[in-house]
């Protein structure tokens, strides 16, 4: 091996190969694809139950209409609380810690809070239509209004000292919950603490406290979505009591895993100027919507995919497709596009349902197939080679459908971005780059 190190690479062990295995690869160039079709369309139902985080807010996007979420939650005990004594109930705090703000700090929201009536389940499928206002009682337990607000690290600050601590990027809120709850949950009686576990039928305490809804107002203008952490150290309620010796305890009712989660998410596009091009298959404009929660998402059909060429004689090295921002409306400085879109291929079940599968070359490696947004030529791009390949093999379930883009993380975070559609100069482009087989 040391002796082949002077030798042209591409030559060692070309002695011992039989004369009918070696193959020349002589020519390398790029092709761009022309005659791509899109269209933006609704992104049909999606599951929101169990996110990592859940969407509050309305905010009015000044390109993508109205869109409102709000959450319903369970909340459970970790061990039977000390409660002897109790002279006073003090409080019943909701506190609802978040990381993130899509919209403005300036618009004042104003939220609701209700005990719900009917149970949620963690082994239930709910998805972003879900009337959540159906399954609460009618009374109010909190009317809030409350302005998101977000404060940056304190790395930003001229100085560090205790009269200036260190700010984070974490913020909550404090909703004061009507005493008529405190005072049921403090009457539960032993038997009720002493579970909220869902098996054989242990599950006493979510029996007689199923959780909360909080439901978000309407706005005519401005406002934001906020990404609330409700597990791991996240959002709980908390009641405080005094007791006898006038010492100040607490209780808390935490979120964790085993808790069900569900959100709903509502969009508006009536007062948009794209409502009229939503799931027209006929309608090529030269912008594409995208947006998380439920929202839109593009469909892409790529002609004459499996007959590229003579795919008989040429192998595909990269195939490249390229889908860039419109930097005007999608206003980067204000709304940050999504950090990863995913492009999914078209195909259909065993008995000819359609479905949605990530290409191989996702399998091969999630770096390689990429898809992140580079904000240096504002752009998001996709290796899909290896199944243009198999594609161009004719694989079977491999045919070539069409495929989705759309954003990650749809119930867990919001984001949207507006992309060059075919009808613009610099929209979507596959490239291919490939080798021809002697």
């Amino acid at each position: 091996m040391l002796w082949s190190c002077t030798d042209i690479p591409g030559k060692v062990g070309y002695d011992l190969l039989p004369a009918g295995d070696l193959v020349q690869v002589f020519k390398d160039s790029t092709y761009t694809v022309s005659g791509l079709k899109a269209f933006t369309e609704t992104d049909g139902y999606q599951r929101t139950d169990e996110p990592t985080f859940n969407l509050l807010g309305t905010f009015n996007d000044p390109i993508f209409g109205k869109t409102k979420a709000d959450f319903a939650l369970q909340f459970r005990i970790d061990s039977f609380p000390e409660k002897q004594n109790v002279v006073a109930i003090d409080s019943l705090v909701l506190y609802m810690v978040y990381n993130e703000i899509y919209g403005d700090t300036k618009t004042q929201q104003n939220f609701k809070v209700y005990e719900l009536a009917s149970d949620l389940s963690k082994a239930s499928k709910y998805y972003q239509d879900v009337d959540l206002k159906s399954m609460a009682k009618s009374q109010v337990l909190a009317d809030f209004n409350y302005i998101p607000k977000f404060k940056l690290d304190s790395l930003t600050t001229r100085t560090l000292s205790k009269k200036e601590p260190k700010d984070t990027v974490i913020q909550t809120m404090r909703i004061r919950l009507d005493q008529s709850l405190a005072t049921k949950l403090m009457a539960a009686d032993s038997t009720t603490l002493s579970s909220n576990d869902p098996v054989k039928g242990k599950n006493y305490f979510l029996n007689y406290f199923k959780g909360l809804y909080i439901e978000t107002s309407d706005l005519n203008s401005g406002g934001a979505i906020m990404r609330i952490k409700a597990t791991a150290n996240g959002s709980k309620m908390v009641m405080y009591y005094h007791t006898a010796k006038d010492t100040l305890l607490k209780i808390s009712y935490k979120i964790n895993d085993h808790s069900a989660r569900v959100s709903k998410f509502a969009h508006d596009y009536s007062q948009t100027t794209f409502v009229s091009e939503i799931n027209k298959t006929d309608v090529q404009d030269s912008l594409l919507y995208l947006q998380t929660s439920g929202g839109l998402r593009t469909k892409i059909f790529i002609p004459n995919l499996g007959t590229w060429k003579d795919s008989t004689n040429f192998a595909i090295n990269k195939a490249e497709i390229i889908f860039q921002v419109d930097s005007i409306l999608s206003d980067e400085a204000k709304l940050m596009p999504p950090d990863q879109l995913v492009f999914s291929a078209i195909g259909v079940d065993s008995i000819g349902n359609p479905i949605k599968y990530l290409p191989k070359d996702f399998e091969f490696s999630a770096y390689y197939y990429n898809g992140t947004y580079n904000s240096k030529d504002k752009t998001y791009r996709f290796n899909i080679a290896n199944h243009m390949q198999q594609v161009i093999d004719k694989i079977s379930g491999k045919e070539n459908m069409g495929f989705y883009l759309a954003t990650s993380q749809p119930v867990s975070t919001f984001k949207r971005v507006v992309l060059k559609g075919p009808g613009s100069k610099t929209g979507i482009r596959l490239q291919i780059t490939y080798s021809k087989i002697k």
